[in-house]
């Protein structure tokens, strides 16, 4: 398996790999919710949004891989006062549990630090058991609730990193 930013070619893999990690969210999350994501995902403006956030100094963008397979991805910003946030971290369910979203978490806290992270900040849905273990196993803290446009709980989590 390779971590790797994202290069302009990967656009297809990455959004083919997204929508298929929010179809294994059916019936977790709520139905709305989740089509309303592959929907997004599936139109010109979510591709061109991501092909011209590849060159983006601010944004991080990574993919997993093994051989041209793109099994999981992270994605996020960095923003004022010396923070990231995390916006998207997903496994494709074939490759869940091996590690992968672990990799992706570690690189995307490594990138964040190049780029003068002090703080990483993340939301999450309460439901996501594995990604709660996984942020908590990381030493990211629940700093709050926020609601998502959706109404949706989600929980907020730190991390400060050195």
């Amino acid at each position: 398996m390779q971590i790797r930013k994202i290069s302009k070619g990967d656009v297809r893999g990455f959004i083919d790999c997204y929508v298929e990690i929010w179809e294994s969210l059916k019936g977790i999350l709520p139905e709305e919710y989740v089509n309303d994501q592959i929907e997004k995902a599936s139109g010109n403006i979510f591709q061109d949004d991501l092909l011209s956030k590849t060159s983006d100094p601010v944004s991080i963008f990574l993919v997993a891989e093994v051989g041209t397979e793109t099994i999981g991805l992270a994605w996020g910003n960095i923003r004022k006062y010396g923070s990231s946030w995390l916006s998207f971290l997903g496994v494709s369910p074939d490759h869940r549990r091996k590690g992968v979203g672990k990799s992706l978490l570690t690189r995307f806290i490594e990138e964040s630090k190049k780029k003068g992270s002090r703080k990483i900040r993340l939301d999450t849905d309460p439901r996501l058991i594995p990604a709660l273990k996984l942020y908590e196993n990381m030493g990211f803290i629940p700093e709050g609730i926020t609601k998502n446009p959706y109404g949706l709980e989600l929980i907020i989590y730190g991390k400060v990193i050195e």
